[in-house]
């Protein structure tokens, strides 16, 4: 019986030599007070630190572990006889004072206490296993993802820039298709260029009203000399606007009315009685001109 013992002790004893002389996993003893008892080569090629410099070393009384919040995990190691593992952390000997020696290492770690027949805490093991190209890995997908965020962040601030760019064009252009124009006090002109469609025939009515309302105008000329062609949609936009502004006490008169035109409007049956009308744009602001004047004898 005692010689199986024996045998038993002597494996377990190989197993610890196996594991504490093969220099590929750095273990690191500790007395039942925390203070280093014994490291073994992979210790001290891991942290780049010879073992008399760590002599004095107490991992219970380490500011660094303390900080990183890891000191209840030992001290349960310790106190209560339980195996624990750390978390992977970026330990420096060298702040230490104790140590002062040695390189900087990320590592995470497993400690597991060697209980005497009493239930007491004699020893504990640790093992450190180095996760520095894992972090590093982690750190750089983190800088890239940071990079790409700002990449992204700077890209939608440069569209939106261009959007509202874009908007502010696109508005500048609606206004310059239909401009309406102030030609003297209480006269607007509103000059029709190219084809009237949908979207221009409303941008057209909105915006002659709006300014007919500012502006408190008697009179709208509606020059239609740069409109080569009017058909069925055109001239509802333009009976439209005609009778919004006389709504609003406005009175509207259509001028630049070349012969093409004047034939279109007249196979078209287009009810004009109630328009003046005028060739040009001057005989219509003349017409405009005497009636103010007129009214402001009157």
């Amino acid at each position: 019986m005692l010689r199986k013992r024996v045998a038993e002790l002597e494996v377990e004893a190989r197993r610890y030599r196996a594991l504490v002389g093969s220099n590929v996993v750095s273990v690191q003893v500790y007395g039942a007070d925390g203070t280093t008892a014994e490291v073994n080569g992979a210790y001290e090629k891991l942290w780049q630190v010879e073992a008399a410099a760590v002599a004095e070393y107490n991992v219970l009384a380490d500011p660094q572990v303390r900080a990183f919040g890891i000191t209840p995990l030992v001290e349960r190691v310790f106190h209560d006889g339980e195996a624990m593992q750390m978390p992977a952390i970026r330990y420096d000997p060298q702040a230490n004072e104790l140590v002062g020696a040695g390189q900087a290492a990320w590592v995470a770690s497993a400690m597991a206490p060697v209980i005497d027949a009493a239930g007491e805490v004699q020893e504990v093991i640790q093992l450190h296993l180095p996760v520095g190209e894992l972090k590093q890995t982690e750190e750089e997908l983190r800088e890239q993802n940071r990079r790409l965020e700002e990449a992204v962040r700077v890209r939608t601030a440069e569209l939106e820039s261009k959007l509202a760019l874009i908007g502010s064009q696109q508005q500048a252009i609606r206004d310059l298709s239909v401009p309406v124009l102030q030609l003297w006090t209480r006269v607007l002109a509103l000059p029709l260029i190219g084809h009237i469609d949908a979207d221009r025939g409303k941008l057209m009515l909105e915006g002659l009203l709006r300014a007919v309302t500012e502006s408190r105008a008697e009179y709208v000329l509606i020059d239609v000399t740069g409109v080569p062609e009017v058909d069925v949609e055109a001239i509802a936009y333009l009976r439209d606007a005609v009778r919004a502004t006389d709504l609003l006490g406005s009175r509207c008169m259509l001028v630049g009315i070349s012969p093409t035109m004047a034939e279109s409007l007249v196979a078209l049956d287009v009810p004009l009685e109630r328009v003046p009308t005028f060739a040009t744009l001057q005989d219509g602001l003349r017409q405009a001109l005497t009636m103010t004047s007129r009214a402001l004898r009157t």
